[in-house]
């Protein structure tokens, strides 16, 4: 496919996640009565997202919902398959061929991740961790974080390097925690 169609692929999944952190921007500009006492966090637990026997990986986004009142996400960050370098680091040198982005959302439970390479570079091939995310849990009856399959335009997708989805299968595409 031509370097056109990819660069629409990219822009589209960095648009969904710029207008994420827009609207949550939007969101905390609206005054609320804020409680001075932070939750007690009683633990913490890390969620691994995680790619295998995959061929030409050139972007990924996932959205992951949670209780807001069990838990919180406390960081996210790049598992270094793909997407290694945060948005807000692009432009810092001409090197950079591969960015990392998450929008949270905390008081609706709603985190996107995502990972994209950039320019006319073929997609990676194999498996590797694409992002990890802490959280701290409020309340020891949580229920662990979801993935959301079919929530458009934000569920899961894998892009390969001609901006065609790259089938999500139990084989492909894992997800795991550790406690802490």
């Amino acid at each position: 496919m031509s370097d056109e169609i990819k660069r629409k692929a990219i822009i589209a999944l960095l648009i969904s996640i710029f207008t994420l952190s827009a609207t949550y921007a939007l969101v905390n500009a609206i005054p609320v009565t804020v409680h001075d006492e932070k939750p007690k966090i009683l633990g913490t637990f890390t969620l691994n997202v995680e790619v295998t026997d995959i061929k030409d990986l050139y972007a990924w986004q996932i959205l992951l919902v949670y209780d807001p009142q069990k838990l919180i996400v406390l960081k996210v960050e790049p598992g270094g398959f793909l997407g290694s370098v945060s948005i807000t680091e692009l432009g810092v040198t001409n090197d950079i061929y591969d960015v990392f982005m998450n929008a949270n959302f905390p008081g609706s439970g709603i985190l996107l991740i995502g990972g994209s390479l950039i320019g006319n570079i073929k997609g990676k091939d194999g498996g590797g961790l694409l992002a990890k995310v802490t959280f701290g849990y409020l309340s020891v009856d949580y229920v662990k974080p979801r993935i959301v399959f079919d929530k458009k335009p934000y569920e899961i997708k894998l892009l390969d390097s001609n901006g065609c989805l790259i089938p999500v299968t139990i084989e492909n595409f894992k997800i795991y925690s550790e406690k802490h």
